[in-house]
């Protein structure tokens, strides 16, 4: 369906397109009787037909509805305009915490701000059985007055509710994933404190703890390798600080904070009483251009982001035997590796072009895009 500003749809006429997000568009609208400007997100048009991405689209409805906290967007209605479902939610005026970092380095109290609001969004959804799943920069919005706003519950799950994800398709964002969704485990509570722990870690040393030159090493960094202490990383973070992120980032579930109130609780005992901005330094600005738009907070609404990879033409790839001729190359990470890439597009070439670069040794690689043609 496409839509043009000035069009009216139901009791709303369209202003302007704001972006692209994981599961729709997103509109900024004006209500015709109140007037209040307000944020419509409608499923992406190649995504409408997929009845994978319909249900998930209902449900990220359903699961908005049952939230009411300062910290998350919230949903003000949900509505069917010539049989496409639409959703309306709070117009926010500011940036992304991405957007943000791009823009200016981000000093240690700010960071904490940030970070100790979005985990009491996290206190209140996981007391209502919801997993977002996906946190990361981007999903964090910040207001013109500095109140966070948890943003795209697009791939949440609740415990009321099935799993939809296909075989051979990973969710979530993989630098910021935890490493039992990396393997293919179920996310959890403790997964999200996982991706907070990554963003904290990012905001107060300026680099992301876990990170590699390609998917394949990201994947393995994620399930191996432990990142080094934020203090060392940037010595005027204070040790029980950098003790209490590092829990965080701990590989076993088991071993992080049991909640979100546990994490939030470990922040506060780790810092002294008076935390102004004076003796604590800003982290390195980061190495991103920040795009064009960024001179300044814009209207924004939940779920804004890049548009991922159409899943359709997924259960058709042979993506069992591609991970078997990969793994001889690279071992059993290699469906992991396939099910990202799987997960980008379903062209067949590219999963193979992708996959091959894993792989160190030049003949290796060239014997295994051979076996394309076998």
């Amino acid at each position: 369906m496409a839509i043009e500003p000035g069009q009216r749809i139901g009791d709303y006429q369209v202003v302007a397109q704001l972006g692209a997000g994981g599961l729709g568009v997103v509109y900024e609208v004006r209500h015709l009787i109140s007037e209040r400007r307000e944020a419509m997100k409608i499923l992406l048009p190649g995504q409408s037909g997929t009845p994978e991405m319909v249900e998930r689209f209902r449900r990220e409805v359903q699961t908005l509805a049952t939230l009411n906290h300062p910290n998350i967007a919230s949903l003000h209605t949900a509505f069917y305009y010539e049989s496409q479902l639409a959703m309306v939610m709070e117009l926010i005026e500011g940036e992304t915490l991405r957007d943000r970092r791009a823009r200016v380095a981000i000093p240690l109290p700010e960071a904490l701000r940030y970070i100790t609001q979005t985990l009491q969004a996290l206190i209140y959804a996981h007391a209502l059985g919801v997993v977002h799943r996906d946190i990361k920069p981007s999903n964090i919005m910040i207001t013109r007055e500095g109140q966070v706003k948890l943003l795209d519950f697009g791939i949440a799950i609740t415990g009321r509710s099935t799993d939809l994800t296909h075989a051979g398709y990973l969710l979530g964002s993989l630098n910021y994933m935890s490493p039992e969704q990396v393997s293919g485990g179920k996310a959890t509570s403790r997964s999200d404190l996982y991706a907070v722990g990554v963003t904290l870690y990012e905001l107060i040393t300026g680099r992301l703890p876990i990170s590699g030159a390609s998917d394949y090493e990201v994947m393995v960094a994620h399930l191996h390798q432990i990142p080094p202490p934020a203090h060392e990383v940037a010595p005027f973070v204070p040790l029980p600080l950098s003790e209490a992120v590092m829990r965080a980032l701990v590989k076993i579930p088991d071993q992080r904070y049991a909640s979100a109130e546990q994490f939030l609780r470990a922040i506060d005992a780790a810092l002294p009483a008076d935390r102004g901005q004076h003796g604590y330094p800003s982290p390195p600005a980061p190495a991103l251009v920040p795009p064009a738009s960024s001179s300044g907070p814009r209207p924004s609404a939940a779920g804004l982001q890049q548009k991922p990879a159409s899943s359709s033409g997924l259960q058709s790839l042979p993506l069992e035997e591609i991970s078997r001729k990969l793994a001889v190359y690279i071992g059993p990470v290699a469906k992991f590796v396939v099910k990202k890439l799987a997960a980008q597009s379903d062209d067949l070439d590219f999963i193979y072009q992708e996959a091959a670069r894993q792989i160190s040794s030049d003949a290796d690689r060239a014997a295994f895009l051979r076996m394309k043609r076998q």
